[in-house]
């Protein structure tokens, strides 16, 4: 139902305007397009419960991630113009200790986000990290985004 709420909100401010004809038109198609989510995609209204019973988890992520992608910003910085700065780039592998798939993109995703680092590859829960500094591909099975993600794993994703 949320889903549905949601597609309907996204349809009126993509329209710029609330009219009775958009509201009506918005409403058949958001329920087109969740009866296709649920019937195709697999879709159920338990997953809403489940979003919410994790929404406090995502929002801490997504506000760690910031604080991470700013120190990141901060680091890349003094390395790079600090006269005769000493880095060592590298590709470095590093094991994850996640065990879904959809926690590894999610980090993956995260560590390309921060300054200084891309993950290049994944396999078998062990990642090629590129990084400017190789010290800093070293804490990430340590980081405290991959400590949020093993608490999401907790539960089912799907």
């Amino acid at each position: 139902m949320i889903m549905f709420l949601f597609l309907l909100a996204l349809w009126i401010l993509l329209n710029g305007r609330v009219t009775l004809e958009i509201v009506l038109v918005g409403i058949a198609i958001a329920g087109i397009v969740y009866l296709f989510c649920v019937k195709v995609l697999g879709y159920h209204p338990r997953h809403e419960k489940r979003l919410f019973k994790r929404l406090g988890l995502y929002i801490v992520y997504t506000f760690v991630l910031i604080w991470e992608i700013l120190k990141a910003n901060w680091q890349v910085m003094r390395t790079i113009l600090r006269p005769g700065a000493e880095y060592e780039s590298a590709i470095v592998p590093v094991k994850v200790p996640l065990k879904k798939e959809v926690s590894r993109v999610f980090l993956a995703n995260s560590i390309t986000l921060t300054p200084g680092t891309v993950t290049v590859d994944e396999q078998d829960g062990e990642f090629l990290v590129l990084c400017l500094d190789k010290s800093s591909a070293e804490d990430i099975p340590d980081w405290s985004l991959v400590q949020i993600l093993k608490k999401l794993e907790g539960e089912t994703w799907n």
